[in-house]
């Protein structure tokens, strides 16, 4: 072989192994991570028990009385009238809030009667049976109880009041 021969065949493989060389430093890594997702069903809510005041006799003096619903049921009468409880059946409202333990909420109630006559309607706050209010406890579900008042005077006319508690449970 010739001296040109040889270097044209050095030149050759000193460009091949550069080549080479500059294949192996180029590429790519990759990994992999797993991902994961659990859905959970909202809040829900569930009226368990009815709001029931009983039978109450209207003062017939001039001073009003206030109706009081506790949250446990039971109805007393506070004000200067004369008015009574007559023995009869009553209820706080009861309702179920159902969630993954740990979700917080807070609630709104509205009181309201559709006979007119009666005044100073309002819901009590809620109490929870177990628990903190405002977080639902180990197990997904919480009892809220609520109670309600209402003012009548010698004028609050004799009927039977129909009316609804509305609670509205907001959460995150």
């Amino acid at each position: 072989m010739n001296t040109r021969h040889m270097l044209l065949a050095a030149g050759a493989a000193i460009t091949l192994t550069f080549a080479s060389t500059g294949a192996l430093a180029a590429g790519s890594a990759s990994a992999s991570a797993s991902a994961s997702v659990t859905i959970l069903s909202p809040m829900t809510i569930t009226k368990t028990q009815d709001m029931a005041f009983g039978q109450i006799v209207r003062p017939s003096n001039a001073s009003p009385n206030t109706v009081v619903l506790n949250t446990s049921g039971a109805v007393s009468l506070t004000g200067a009238g004369d008015g009574s409880i007559v023995a009869g059946s009553t209820t706080a409202a009861k309702f179920n809030l159902a969630a993954v333990a740990g979700t917080t909420y807070s609630t709104t109630q509205v009181l309201a009667f559709t006979t007119s006559g009666l005044t100073g309607i309002a819901a009590s706050a809620p109490v929870a049976t177990s628990g903190t209010l405002g977080v639902i406890p180990a197990g997904g579900l919480q009892e809220i109880r609520y109670g309600g008042q209402f003012d009548i005077t010698s004028a609050t006319p004799t009927a039977t009041y129909g009316g609804t508690l509305t609670v509205t449970i907001n959460y995150p």
